[in-house]
């Protein structure tokens, strides 16, 4: 354990959340208070990015505690983070997806009128649509959030939702403040991002988008449009999910043209493991020429990939750009509390000329190839009480030739990741 770490910081204020906790719920209240703890050990053996070796370990701890007030018309949240790691050492990809400690993650008011309308200003964080390009993190150990205004209408038929943020950037952001810990406050950034998203919900949902973002001091200019459609999933019956998304704009001297695209059909079993079995096939468009004066690598904004391509963490292989992946997915129960998944994608290159979305490798020539490799993936969660989930996972990344050839690629043979956690929530 690192010099002058310690759980201790920890624990008198989880205990002070559990207690203010326990006072909240005695009696009814416009005053809700929640959160949870989680630990999670994360080994990699055999690593992909560029100039690593070897094997890798993390212990990873999250806290968040958030106190809510929802009145008559008057709303309101406080929420604390505090993300911390432990067992790293000088080759651990750390970032500021991993430590932020002690950090107000969100502070907003907010007037509402019911289930028709509301507004929030403040800090705050932000799910919309599917989750691909605007979220609030699961699986990673820290979260995004956003200085802003955001707004929400229901007429009866669709909502409509709305905002404009600043995004925040999260600190501290050098590896020996990351090394120990340290607690730097997030600041807001003067970047901007904005967006409009209209959703109905049918007999099958329909979905449209907007996204603008101005970013790097004007360098970065892009607009998102989108759509999707997918309906519910229920028993002994076909489900399907689509979604696509065109970017343009403009990065530094590049004309931006890029894309994405996800398709997912499946079944829903009324078997004794209420078993669900998707095929999956996922686009996202890389840059073909890196001398042409465009770019058609798509970016992924705030959205989240651990649902679609795998667990990240310190292995996160893959994201939502320069990819072609289709895949097969079996979800099952295998008792009351008990769920899991197998998966399986095989991985390619959008383009040969440009790099992979997160090992930092990339053949300008194209002659490392496209084959980047295949993905088995599996996950099992149990909740063994009300309050208390365990879940255990693992990924198998068999390299394919450009994992292999590609310059400054490791010499290591195949990925193996291996993560188990315990989550809390009080």
């Amino acid at each position: 354990m690192k010099k002058g770490q310690s759980l201790g910081v920890l624990l008198p204020l989880a205990s002070l959340l559990f207690c203010s906790s326990a006072v909240l719920a005695a009696e009814a209240s416009p005053w809700q208070f929640d959160g949870q703890y989680r630990l999670r050990y994360e080994s990699l053996q055999n690593a992909y990015r560029a100039n690593a070796h070897g094997d890798d370990s993390v212990l990873a701890s999250q806290l968040l505690a958030s106190l809510k007030y929802q009145g008559e018309n008057l709303l309101g949240q406080v929420e604390l983070e505090d993300a911390r790691t432990w067992l790293d050492d000088s080759g651990t990809p750390l970032g500021s997806d991993d430590v932020n400690t002690l950090e107000p993650l969100q502070a907003w008011l907010g007037w509402h009128d019911g289930d028709k309308w509301q507004v929030r200003v403040g800090r705050q964080t932000l799910d919309l649509g599917s989750r691909r390009l605007m979220a609030r993190q699961r699986f990673r150990n820290t979260i995004n959030a956003f200085d802003g205004i955001y707004g929400s209408y229901n007429d009866g038929f669709a909502t409509w939702q709305g905002f404009y943020f600043n995004p925040v950037t999260i600190r501290p952001d050098n590896r020996q403040d990351l090394d120990h810990n340290k607690t730097h406050l997030d600041k807001e950034s003067n970047d901007h991002v904005w967006g409009l998203d209209w959703n109905h919900k049918g007999a099958t949902d329909w979905e449209l988008y907007y996204y603008g973002t101005d970013s790097n001091r004007g360098q970065l200019k892009l607009s998102t449009l989108g759509f999707r459609n997918l309906n519910a999933i229920a028993a002994n019956q076909w489900h399907y999910e689509v979604e696509a998304a065109y970017q343009f704009g403009d990065n530094g001297d590049l004309d931006v043209n890029a894309g994405m695209f996800h398709g997912e059909i499946g079944y829903q079993f009324d078997d004794a493991l209420a078993s669900r079995l998707s095929l999956l096939a996922d686009y996202a468009s890389g840059d073909s020429d890196p001398n042409d004066g465009k770019s058609q690598r798509f970016n992924t904004l705030f959205g989240v990939s651990r649902f679609d391509f795998g667990p990240t963490g310190i292995y996160g292989a893959f994201a939502r750009t320069n990819i072609i992946s289709p895949g097969v997915q079996w979800d099952f129960k295998p008792a009351i509390g008990k769920s899991a998944f197998i998966a399986y994608r095989a991985l390619w290159l959008a383009s040969a000329h440009d790099s992979q979305s997160r090992s930092g490798l990339r053949d300008t020539s194209g002659d490392s190839g496209r084959f980047v490799g295949h993905q088995i993936e599996a996950r099992w969660r149990i909740d063994l009480m009300k309050q208390l989930q365990l879940e255990i996972g693992a990924a198998y990344l068999i390299k394919g030739e450009f994992f292999r050839d590609a310059p400054s690629a490791p010499d290591d043979g195949n990925t193996r990741y291996f993560y188990t956690q315990a989550t809390y929530k009080f």
